[in-house]
């Protein structure tokens, strides 16, 4: 399944849970009670952080995965632009390129 997003007229392709998991991604736990009557499972944020500025993000109901620039202004992380990572190879070769980035 192809899925539109809003700001990008790119397709993405759904990436499976244990793909994400098996990459490195963190997930964070948060209690929710609409949250959980509503999808059956508690709301969690699943990310990675690449840079002090750019992380991933997974939304695990609809298993897309976006790329995110963010801006520190006094304190507060805004975010700058958002991007969709269209499949699961893409999404390799974004983590390489920053995970040898830093090995640098």
């Amino acid at each position: 399944m192809k899925t539109t997003t809003e700001n990008n007229t790119s397709m993405q392709q759904p990436i499976p849970y244990a793909k994400i998991m098996a990459l490195g991604f963190f997930e964070q736990f948060e209690q929710d009670e609409i949250y959980f009557n509503e999808f059956g499972f508690q709301y969690s944020i699943i990310s990675m952080e690449l840079t002090p500025e750019i992380h991933l993000d997974y939304e695990k109901e609809t298993r897309l995965c976006f790329i995110y620039r963010s801006k520190n202004v006094n304190g507060e992380n805004f975010t700058v632009n958002k991007k969709p990572v269209n499949n699961l190879e893409t999404l390799i070769e974004i983590i390489d390129f920053f995970k040898n980035e830093k090995e640098k």
